[in-house]
């Protein structure tokens, strides 16, 4: 009989690893797939988890995982019931004074390796299996002095919801999760301190609501995730109000 699986990507900490907590309570999951860098992390976080688990110790920005998560998923052909891709980065500051590197490396985790995953998980999902973008409230307005990022998770919110539709037919739901910021260590960096500091003044959202609303969401069929009241009102504000002048307040807001 094939395991019903859910695979988790950026599983080490923060939404991801909040993700396979959360998941490890649900019965129609035999088994969690963790993906992250950090195989230290990883085994850790296996050991409070009742399933079994499987540990991929990856780093997606290298076209070489990808291979490898495939040699895996062919080699004990599960269902993947659950597919969260939650691995991804950021950093602010503005387009001009960041390194092309960092964008590069920003869009092959955000971007391009959540589009793979997708394309080598959809031949094991079925009837009932489920999707979840990790995108951000960032989504919904161009940001500047965040302008990549903000825009690698404009391409998952609409990449989800298209693709959300295309599977309709196959009862397969994708989910885009938008959130706030979360304090995690996405911004847990020295150079971002001022950042989270305006941050925690507007409030910062909790992982585990995050997680919980999300996976609500998708076992109810539904294509968006927005767990907080101020990011539903970003959302509805993107829809009324002139776009340049929600970048030019947001510029202003830093």
């Amino acid at each position: 009989m094939r395991n019903r699986i859910a695979l988790i990507t950026g599983a080490s900490s923060g939404l991801g690893r909040e993700f396979a907590l959360q998941i490890d309570k649900l019965s129609d999951v035999d088994e969690i797939w963790l993906v992250a860098r950090r195989e230290e992390k990883l085994s850790e976080l296996s050991s409070g988890l009742t399933k079994q688990v499987r540990i991929l110790a990856l780093d997606l920005a290298d076209e070489d995982s990808f291979a490898t998560i495939k040699d895996e998923i062919k080699a004990h052909n599960p269902i993947i019931g659950i597919l969260v891709n939650s691995a991804g980065m950021g950093n602010p500051g503005t387009f001009e004074k960041t390194e092309a590197s960092f964008d590069d490396h920003l869009l092959k985790l955000n971007v391009l390796a959540l589009v793979r995953l997708t394309h080598i998980a959809l031949p094991y999902c079925e009837a009932g299996s489920r999707i979840l973008q990790i995108s951000s409230v960032a989504a919904f307005i161009p940001q500047p002095n965040f302008s990549v990022y903000s825009a690698s998770k404009a391409f998952v919110l609409y990449f989800a919801r298209s693709l959300h539709q295309e599977l309709a037919p196959r009862r397969i739901t994708v989910t885009c999760v938008c959130p706030n910021p979360m304090e995690t260590e996405f911004f847990k960096h020295e150079k971002n301190t001022k950042l989270i500091d305006r941050l925690k003044s507007h409030g910062t959202e909790k992982v585990e609501k995050v997680a919980a609303k999300a996976l609500a969401r998708s076992a109810r069929g539904k294509d968006l995730s927005v767990s907080s009241f101020s990011a539903r009102l970003i959302r509805v504000l993107a829809k009324i109000l002139p776009q340049r002048l929600l970048i030019k307040v947001i510029g202003g807001m830093g």
